[in-house]
């Protein structure tokens, strides 16, 4: 039989007049036309049906054709706007998720530790030890460093090391034994009893000042610090170097109570360590008699300026007396008046990310050399890393591992440029652009981006506001006729007192700005203003997705099968024939 076009087909085939059955190109005409038809019914129904405002005009047959843009064109203009206005909502939810503010109740003075005091003398050696100023010149000259024995060199750039930076010798060592560059600077550096003449702790007068006051080691070089976490409490000891003590082991019989996150224990005694303040004004702070000798003052080491740099700074935070400071001048009395300052963070903001609360809390950053996390000690220790990776060696007042070298007079400049390097905002940028002559430029690139060295989420800080006046202490002895020993005639001393200014404080404290109740209760309100959207609504739009969706096409495909077997029972003979045809 011959194969008939679809065209030739429809045009040939008899229909029987008595055939009340189309053809079948008009029965998917038909069928197509019914799809379209139910998809249009269905809108309608949900626009009729919908919570959403301005949906039900749209569906509405009895309205006219401009009305229904109208309202199509209102609603479509309410999403946008609601759309951008949830966006603003989101950027500030997720850039600024944090807020600072203050406490409800103030904060007394006695929950929160003393603040630790580190004292460092600016002259580094004593002139009748080492006469800095007489080496420095014998060192510069050409003709008397030949005369110069080794172990000269070796003190002066020694004790360059604690000295200016442009009076380190360029041509000095790059690299030094860490342990003999220390006992040489203990050895030089003025000791405890020679540094304080009297202490006062709670203006109950101590017969010895170490009983108050503990050597460490800093930048500045041999220092002396109260009230500081011990060594075996601030210190990752096992990751230290063994060959010299930043901080003496401390012998005192109180237990360590406190911690930076948590405060003080509950029950903790008053007198307990580190020292928490018990009060107010002079006589519940601290005060000490610095003294000093014309005969041992240095001029050329640290420059014009002699007396003490001090220090006041958390408990658990290795002191950098380099970077900041006030000074405490000779023939002079500081009075120092201390305002802490202390940041707390809620618990809601743990799941949140570091960098989005720009804080760590201690369990989210690990030290490799300090057991507490702060800021300050989170830099020193990157300050480490990157100096060893850009000269090699590190200074020997930073906290570093057993395997790495100790730095001296001849890395100087490399030290100070690793240190501004660090510092410099653009770092990484300038790095990469810098050419690549030097090997350790990647490996320096590398551990400034591994920094990161945001505050930690509760931190204490002190701010001392100072004034000072003359300290005459020849007028005091000549006041109560009190004979002055000849040797003592070039004495000068400089007198500090250093207390709380207030019995309370106010904290601040992060909290969340939006929270994820917050963040939906915003959006909600901006889309049920625009929409009357809620919560129900997003449970209709998923019943006429799913539910609805699938009972109208069961039921649909239901009435179908009905309606074919009904067809096919009184189904015409003749069109047996014209089914033929088709086949055929």
């Amino acid at each position: 039989m011959r194969r008939h076009s679809r065209s030739e087909s429809v045009a040939n085939v008899p229909i029987d007049p008595e055939n009340k059955d189309p053809p079948i190109a008009a029965e998917n005409v038909k069928i197509k036309r019914g799809k379209i038809s139910l998809i249009k019914q269905y809108l309608v129904d949900y626009t009729a049906n919908s919570n959403l405002h301005g949906l039900k005009y749209i569906g509405e047959k009895e309205r006219t054709s401009v009305e229904k843009i109208f309202w199509l064109f209102m609603f479509t203009c309410c999403v946008v706007l609601c759309a951008g206005l949830i966006r603003k909502v989101w950027i500030k939810w997720n850039e600024s998720p944090v807020i600072v503010s203050f406490a409800e109740n103030s904060t007394p003075v006695w929950q929160i530790p003393y603040p630790a005091v580190t004292v460092c003398f600016e002259t580094k050696a004593q002139q009748t030890k080492f006469n800095f100023t007489e080496y420095y010149h014998l060192y510069q000259n050409e003709s008397t460093y030949k005369n110069l024995t080794e172990e000269e060199r070796m003190l002066f750039e020694d004790i360059s090391l604690v000295c200016d930076d442009h009076l380190a010798p360029a041509k000095g060592r790059k690299f030094s034994s860490g342990n003999i560059t220390v006992e040489n600077l203990k050895e030089l550096s003025p000791n405890i009893s020679e540094v304080f003449f009297g202490c006062k702790w709670k203006d109950i007068p101590k017969e010895n000042c170490s009983d108050l006051f503990l050597p460490i080691l800093t930048e500045e070089g041999l220092c002396y610090t109260f009230n500081t976490l011990g060594a075996e409490e601030l210190f990752r000891v096992e990751n230290l170097n063994t060959d010299y003590n930043y901080l003496e082991y401390s012998n005192r019989t109180e237990n360590e109570s406190w911690s930076l996150e948590t405060g003080y224990q509950p029950h903790t005694p008053l007198e307990t360590y580190p020292h928490r303040g018990s009060g107010y004004g002079v006589k519940a702070g601290l005060t000490f008699l610095l003294k000093a000798r014309t005969k041992e003052l240095d001029y050329l080491c640290k420059g014009p300026v002699q007396g003490f740099k001090i220090l006041l700074h958390n408990p658990a935070e290795l002191p950098r007396l380099s970077q900041q400071y006030f000074r405490s001048p000779l023939s002079q009395e500081v009075v120092v008046a201390v305002k802490p300052k202390m940041m707390t963070t809620s618990e809601g903001l743990k799941p949140y990310d570091p960098t989005r609360r720009q804080c760590y809390f201690p369990s989210e950053r690990y030290l490799q050399y300090f057991k507490v996390y702060t800021q300050a000690n989170c830099e020193m220790e990157c300050l480490t890393n990157f100096t060893y990776a850009r000269c090699e060696c590190v200074h020997f007042g930073m906290p570093h591992g057993p395997g790495m070298a100790v730095c001296n007079a001849g890395s100087v400049a490399c030290i100070k440029k690793a240190q501004m390097e660090l510092v410099t905002a653009d770092i990484e940028t300038r790095i990469a652009t810098e050419k690549q002559t030097n090997d350790t430029l990647g490996e320096a690139r590398r551990v400034a981006s591994e920094c990161r060295c945001l505050p930690a989420c509760t931190s204490i800080e002190y701010e001392a506001e100072t004034s000072q006046a003359d300290y005459d202490w020849k007028a005091i002895y000549r006041a109560y006729n009190l004979p002055i020993d000849e040797n003592d005639n070039d004495l000068l001393y400089a007198r500090v007192m250093i207390f709380f200014k207030e019995a309370q404080f106010i904290t601040s404290r992060r909290s969340e700005l939006y929270g994820q109740t917050d963040f939906l209760a915003n959006c909600g309100g901006l889309l049920g203003l625009f929409m009357g959207f809620s919560i129900l609504s997003v449970a209709e739009i998923l019943y006429f997705l799913t539910l609805r969706l699938c009972c109208l096409l069961w039921r649909r495909r239901q009435n179908k099968k009905k309606g074919n077997s009904k067809k096919y029972s009184n189904q015409h003979p003749k069109n047996e024939k014209i089914k033929q045809l088709y086949v055929d």
